[in-house]
């Protein structure tokens, strides 16, 4: 796997053992690991990385794939996946539990079935919540994950107008395609 950044990257190699450190934009990286994982994010990265530290087993079989549309998919996954910081400084779980989660309590608030405030443990803690803020958390996490798609798609439309897209910086592109969704 050649890898070049062309943004700050911290990056994690691993399969035979694990690698891991951070490149400048322009900087180049070439491993033979099985795995080779790129973040733009540092917590993510850290998170990830005592992830495969913890249980190198499971972090082989949830690796990142390198084949680009594979990694492109996988990425947009754990993106989707990864959790959602709320204006207010509050952090939300955004697993594919937790949006089914957030789902079935405005169904509930709409139907009548549970009445305000919602008690709801959020990532940075509790918060007894109206029925306009679990709205709006729903629509935030809504939002987060239609960008998610949405950018994957963008991506993988590159990626075909490539001649070689297994030179792709699929996680720069997936990060650009994302920022760009959100802020249009």
């Amino acid at each position: 796997m050649h890898f070049t950044a062309t943004d700050p990257t911290w990056w994690i190699a691993h399969g035979d053992g694990v690698s891991h450190g951070h490149l400048r934009a322009g900087a180049t990286l070439t491993t033979g690991a099985t795995f080779f994982e790129t973040f733009t994010d540092r917590q993510a990265f850290l998170r990830r990385l005592r992830e495969i530290e913890a249980d190198p087993e499971a972090a082989r079989r949830s690796g990142a794939p390198t084949e680009p549309f594979a990694r492109l998919a996988w990425l947009r996954w754990r993106h989707e996946t990864a959790g959602l910081d709320l204006p207010g400084g509050q952090r939300i779980r955004t697993s594919r539990e937790s949006q089914a989660q957030i789902t079935a309590v405005v169904n509930s608030l709409q139907m009548g079935l549970i009445a305000e405030p919602v008690t709801y443990k959020l990532d940075s803690g509790w918060a007894d919540l109206s029925a306009a803020e679990v709205t709006a958390v729903a629509q935030a996490v809504g939002g987060h994950v239609k960008a998610c798609f949405r950018a994957e798609r963008a991506v993988a439309n590159q990626l075909e107008a490539m001649e070689d897209p297994g030179t792709a910086d699929v996680g720069a592109l997936f990060q650009a395609a994302y920022a760009a969704e959100v802020a249009g």
